[in-house]
C-alpha cells in the first residue's frame, strides 16, 4: 500500500478535474470525478478538507540547478534548459525557423528578462547550488510565473491579466514566481524559505491557504451513488443502451452537484480567500491523510462562476 507521502509526489496539477461536470461556453463538458475517483473521494461518507491550494493560471515556470549551475525553462521551451536568458530567445528564433513560423519576440524577450532577474538573485542561486551540492541530485522548483512583461490591462483597480485571468499586480519589477507547493518536485522544499529570497525584481510566493481543516458529510450521497448501475455508467456505449446510460449518468452528475454545493459552503464558512486578485478561479482541494486515495479537484469561485454565467470575465467592471 501507498503511504500519504508517496500519493503527493504524483502529478498534481494537470488535468485537475471538477467534482460535478458542467458544460463551457464552447458546449463543451468540464472533466468530472469518475465513479472510482467519487468512490475513493467519499470513503467513510467524508470529503476531506484539509490540504487546500490556490489555482493559478499563470506560465508554467520552473527553476533549478545540476551540475552545469542554474538554469530555468517554462511551457514553451521544451526539454531544454536556458542557462542565460538569451538562451530562451535564441531557442524561440530557432523553432520559428523550423517550423516556418514567423518569430514573435514578446514572449521569449520577457522569459529572458524573468529568467536574468532570478539568475541574478545570488541568494536565491547560493541556495540552490548549496542543496544540489549537499545532495547530489539535481534541484527543481517548479510553478508558475506571473510575468510583468506579459501582462494585459485589466478593468479592475490595482489589477492585471494574466492568461485572461485578473490577478492584484506583482509587487516586484519583473512579476511573481509561484512556488505550486504540492508538486513532487517541491515536496522537500521549505516554502517559506525559499520565500525570503524575495526582492524588488522578483517577487517569490507559494499557492499556500491556511485554514481549519475539517470535512464534509456526504453519508446520503454515497448511499445514493451505491443505487447507480456503475457497469452501466462505465460501459461502452451503443445504441442499445445510449438513453439508458445517458438517464444513469445525469443522475450520478446530480449526486456529485450536492456534494459540490455541500463542499462550496464548507469551503465558505471556513472563509478562505483568494490570494491573487479577483479574477481567481477558485481552489484545489489535496488528498489528506485521513483520505490518500481521494482524488484532487477544484472547487470554483461562486463570485468567477456568477461572472462567467453572465457573459463576462470575473474581474471586470460591469
Amino acid at each position: 500500500m501507498k503511504r500519504f507521502k508517496d500519493f503527493m509526489t504524483e502529478a498534481v496539477r494537470q488535468g485537475l478535474p471538477h467534482i460535478h461536470s458542467t458544460v463551457t461556453a464552447k458546449g463543451n463538458h468540464t472533466p468530472s470525478l469518475s465513479t472510482d475517483q467519487f468512490h475513493k473521494t467519499t470513503q467513510g461518507g467524508k470529503v476531506h478538507i484539509h490540504h487546500v491550494t490556490e489555482k493559478t493560471d499563470g506560465q508554467t515556470f520552473k527553476i533549478g540547478h545540476d551540475e552545469h549551475g542554474f538554469y530555468s525553462q517554462h511551457s514553451g521551451s521544451g526539454d531544454e534548459k536556458a542557462r542565460t536568458g538569451q538562451d530562451h530567445i535564441d531557442r524561440a528564433k530557432r523553432r520559428a525557423k523550423e517550423t516556418g513560423k514567423e518569430y514573435n519576440h514578446t514572449g521569449p524577450a520577457a522569459m529572458a528578462k524573468f529568467h536574468d532577474a532570478l539568475h541574478s538573485n545570488k541568494e536565491l542561486v547560493k541556495h540552490l547550488a548549496d542543496t544540489h551540492k549537499k545532495t547530489g541530485k539535481e534541484v527543481v522548483v517548479r510553478g508558475e510565473a506571473f510575468n510583468t512583461h506579459l501582462a494585459q490591462p485589466s478593468h479592475k483597480e490595482g489589477e492585471v491579466k494574466f492568461v485572461h485571468t485578473s490577478y492584484k499586480a506583482p509587487k516586484a519589477k519583473h512579476g511573481t514566481f509561484v512556488i505550486h507547493s504540492k508538486l513532487p518536485e517541491n515536496q522537500h522544499h521549505d516554502t517559506e524559505h525559499l520565500k525570503g529570497f524575495s526582492n524588488h525584481d522578483i517577487h517569490i510566493d507559494d499557492d499556500k491557504i491556511h485554514h481549519a481543516k475539517g470535512h464534509v458529510d456526504v453519508k446520503d450521497e454515497v448511499k445514493d451513488f451505491h443505487k447507480l448501475d456503475h457497469d452501466l455508467i462505465n460501459s461502452r456505449t451503443k445504441p442499445s443502451n445510449k438513453a439508458a446510460k445517458m438517464a444513469e449518468h445525469e443522475k450520478f452528475n446530480n449526486i456529485k452537484k450536492r456534494v459540490t454545493k455541500k463542499v462550496q459552503a464548507h469551503v465558505a464558512k471556513l472563509g478562505i480567500k483568494n490570494k491573487w486578485g479577483s479574477g481567481t478561479e477558485g481552489l484545489v482541494v489535496h488528498p489528506s491523510e485521513h483520505n490518500p486515495h481521494a482524488a484532487r479537484f477544484k472547487v470554483i469561485n461562486p463570485a468567477f462562476k456568477k461572472a462567467k454565467a453572465a457573459g463576462g470575465r470575473f474581474g471586470d467592471k460591469k
